[in-house]
């Protein structure tokens, strides 16, 4: 999600921000006879755990000769910054990058054969269903046959620039399969013994390599079921569609070794359906077509695909301004991407920007604990140098010379604490604490979230790093001379921004240890890109010092709002939090121009779709989530979209928002009354349009209550409520 836009063109809101969340098509067709080839999605943003449905819309006017037509789900997080070191003739720039996949599955929509994902030096076991692609084995295939099908699957190990290894075969019977529901199955492995001259022409069983004398038999783990896709490209009448879940191959000979040094094969998975006579387990198998002279028709045709998202993903992210100060660009972004395979040339392609939105439920059970902070006292002291520095020559205030430690000013004192620790966007924060100040001057109390961008990236052998900080401000308050503030349960309302990521995605234990048990090669992937968390920020300014009290608690942003049936358990056991006021002192924030919004993201207009999750989801029941956009990001690949526009790949990131069951109410500032407007699905320091003129401004927070303040001549002692 954006996290600002200080400095850039004003946002855009309306149909605009929704014709950049549709994201435009890139056409690039390399001289093929394409009239229109576009991925249709039913909507451009997703939860985590959600499936990825929808077409390919391709149209063409005359054949094309190609492999097939692929598409593929692709989530990067990157970062990439540079810097300059030498002098003179030998200064030169460094260039330093960082790139993690969290997605990369990629699917046969049609062509002479189905294959699954390629698991790169996978040895003698390969096993599907990696936590960043946990489909990449899933084979969502048409069959021309009602009935009696017959597909052979080929192991095969990916070869870049030279003919592919096959590893083994086998012949499988569709119904067959199918009468099992969903049961896994082994199959054995067939193969003509030798490789290329050197083959036998022996057709037997498939072995892996010798090992303490004996040759392990290679193996398949498999299963099929009912496709729950409809039609495709050249689906007729009487056909049917299947879908093969290939889990693992076991003891596969190694056929990158040279001279005795072992090799690690690239292993995946090709399928097509045969027909004839002598089909049978043990006898040669037909080959594919040759994709050679495989030739796509002219044709117009809706292609079906699907994608399960996993679900621990990172959100959709787009750090700005502040936050990526430290670096050229970063992101963590969400595209399905399909390229028509042909051999030897630039393959025609599109591209549709997804936002992915993920997170758990705020009020998962360990988010529920209340937060606390260690109570913060100091005895302040004044500068040693007013105004004019003679050290320094300036006006330091203190910042160089410090305090004068022999004369006391009196004492300040904070403790704040939260209701719970994890919030989601549009959600309430209750605070609650005591700020008392001694002093014989105002102190001012600023309550604000903190978030820490970490970008990591390789140089060489070595890990680099860099770190941003932003602070988005929430509300403020003051605390007159000698008087204590106390307030319990002071209403913030949580910005739209997307939830926190800590790192760490891509090492499942269960998947590791699937692989342990067969031995099979596999690594936590690369270390993350970009990592961002937060923090709330209580600080007590105390001024004309060169010192302040502050209070951190680490908090976390979720995707999602709370469990409607655990939320109203939690509320009750509150002592009516919910109609406490909001936070005092708020609506000395008037509203600022967009130049100035630091870390907000800037809402267009929201739209409510109804989420109902899947049986698995064991956090949220059908609550309704807002959808809120910001303002469109530039998403070109540098590398992929070398001849498209980076005007028409754009898209708008989107951030779940949580539709409170009271409206909110604020004020235009445009008319001489300040009439009121709802504000409901827009959080305080986001952007909205003034439905009187037009004009977008900033949503001011709640308006101050009556806040307790007490003297301290009159109540010398307070004790923490």
């Amino acid at each position: 999600t954006t996290q600002g836009h200080a400095g850039r063109a004003p946002p855009k809101f309306g149909a605009a921000a929704m014709s950049g969340g549709r994201a435009k098509m890139k056409k690039v067709n390399w001289g093929q006879p394409i009239t229109d080839y576009r991925i249709v999605l039913p909507r451009d943003y997703y939860f985590a755990g959600e499936t990825v449905q929808g077409t390919l819309e391709l149209k063409t006017h005359g054949p094309i000769s190609c492999r097939g037509v692929r598409v593929k789900l692709e989530g990067v997080g990157m970062c990439h910054w540079h810097y300059y070191e030498g002098s003179g003739d030998n200064r030169r720039r460094v260039d330093v990058h960082g790139e993690k996949k969290y997605n990369g599955c990629q699917k046969t929509a049609w062509g002479s054969t189905y294959n699954t994902g390629r698991i790169d030096n996978a040895g003698d076991d390969a096993v599907w269903g990696h936590p960043t692609t946990p489909d990449e084995g899933h084979v969502d295939m048409p069959l021309q046959t009602a009935h009696g099908s017959k597909v052979v699957l080929r192991v095969m190990d990916y070869d870049w620039g030279t003919k592919d290894d096959e590893l083994g075969e086998c012949l499988l019977d569709v119904d067959e399969l199918l009468s099992m529901n969903g049961a896994d199955v082994t199959v054995p492995l067939w193969r003509l013994a030798g490789k290329g001259v050197f083959s036998s022409g022996t057709y037997g069983p498939a072995e892996g390599d010798m090992f303490r004398g004996v040759k392990p038999r290679s193996v398949v783990v498999l299963s099929c079921e009912p496709s729950e896709v409809e039609g495709g490209f050249g689906f007729q009448q009487g056909a049917r569609r299947v879908v093969f879940k290939i889990k693992s191959a076991h003891n596969l000979r190694d056929a990158d070794g040279i001279m005795g040094f072992r090799g690690y094969n690239d292993v995946y998975c090709q399928l097509y359906e045969v027909s004839g006579e002598n089909l049978a387990p043990g006898l040669p198998l037909p080959g594919p077509p040759d994709a050679n002279v495989v030739r796509l028709p002219p044709t117009r045709a809706s292609i079906p695909f699907s994608f399960k998202l996993p679900r621990n993903l990172p959100s959709s992210m787009e750090p700005l301004d502040v936050f990526a100060a430290p670096v050229d660009r970063a992101s963590v972004r969400y595209c399905v991407y399909s390229h028509i395979d042909i051999a030897w040339r630039m393959d025609p392609s599109c591209r549709r920007i997804i936002s992915v939105i993920n997170g758990p439920s705020s009020t998962i059970p360990k988010l529920l604990a209340p937060l606390r902070s260690v109570p913060q006292e100091k005895e302040v002291h004044p500068v040693k140098c007013e105004s004019l520095c003679f050290c320094c020559g300036k006006d330091c205030v203190g910042r160089l010379c410090g305090e004068n430690t022999g004369v006391s000013l009196g004492k300040v004192f904070l403790d704040c604490h939260m209701d719970r620790q994890g919030y989601a966007p549009g959600e309430t924060m209750f605070l609650s604490g005591i700020a008392r100040n001694e002093t014989d001057r105002p102190v001012t109390v600023y309550v604000s979230l903190v978030r820490t961008f970490v970008y990591t990236a390789k140089e060489g052998s070595t890990h680099k790093t860099r770190t941003a900080r932003g602070e988005i401000p929430l509300a403020s308050f003051e605390v007159p001379a000698h008087s204590t503030w106390q307030l319990e349960d002071g209403q913030l309302i949580c910005p739209a921004i997307a939830s926190d990521y800590f790192g760490g995605y891509g090492y499942d234990e269960e998947f590791a240890r699937r692989n342990a048990q067969y031995g099979a090669r596999y690594s936590e992937r690369r270390v993350d890109p970009v990592k961002w968390s937060t923090k709330l920020r209580v600080l007590m300014d105390v001024p004309d010092t060169p010192f302040n009290l502050k209070q951190f608690m680490d908090v976390l942003i979720t995707g999602l709002p709370g469990n409607p049936i655990v939320w109203e358990e939690y509320q009750q056991k509150r002592k009516g939090a919910a109609q406490m006021p909001a936070l005092p002192g708020a609506q000395e924030m008037s509203p600022r121009r967009s130049g100035d919004d630091i870390g907000v993201s800037v809402l267009g207009t929201a739209e409510c779709p109804t989420w109902t999750p899947g049986a698995e989801d064991e956090q949220v029941r059908g609550d309704t989530l807002c959808i809120a956009r910001t303002d469109e990001i530039a998403a070109a690949d540098p590398q992929e979209d070398i001849k498209c526009d980076p005007a028409e790949l754009t898209y708008s990131p989107a951030v779940a928002v949580y539709k409170p069951d009271a409206p909110r109410k604020c004020r235009s500032p445009y008319k001489p009354d300040n009439p009121e407007v709802d504000c409901t699905m827009n959080p305080p320091g986001s952007m909205m349009i003034c439905p009187y003129t037009g004009m977008p401004f900033v949503v001011p927070p709640p308006p101050s209550p009556q806040a307790q303040v007490i003297s301290t001549f009159a109540a010398p002692s307070m004790s923490m409520v």
